[in-house]
């Protein structure tokens, strides 16, 4: 009887010494896990960053040649209606004149 409480005891011991090392691998595993986590988020957060700034940088390029064009469109209007209003203002004043010289003579 006695042998059997010992042989009891020693693997009540042994499955303690065991439960021990298990609870020591778990931790270190879920500390690895923890840190490979850790660096995949430090990863995504590097790879958005990244992905976020070179749209800006896209949309800026956009944007810009928009304004360029947007710039020479609006100049270009501004000429045609600038020699617009120089062929109409020529063409009033010699109307106008071609009246005087019709209701009053030469």
């Amino acid at each position: 009887m006695l042998e059997a409480l010992e042989k009891i005891k020693s693997a009540e011991e042994q499955n303690e010494r065991v439960k021990e090392r298990l609870m020591a691998e778990l931790a270190a595993y879920e500390a690895e896990k923890k840190q490979l986590l850790q660096a995949k988020k430090e990863k995504l957060k590097i790879d958005f960053s990244n992905k976020l700034s070179e749209r800006e940088r896209v949309l800026a390029r956009e944007l810009e040649d928009d304004e360029r064009d947007l710039t020479t469109n609006a100049e270009d209007a501004i000429r045609k209606m600038e020699d617009n209003y120089q062929g109409k203002k020529e063409q009033t004043i010699e109307q106008i004149i071609e009246r005087v010289i019709s209701e009053y003579g030469s």
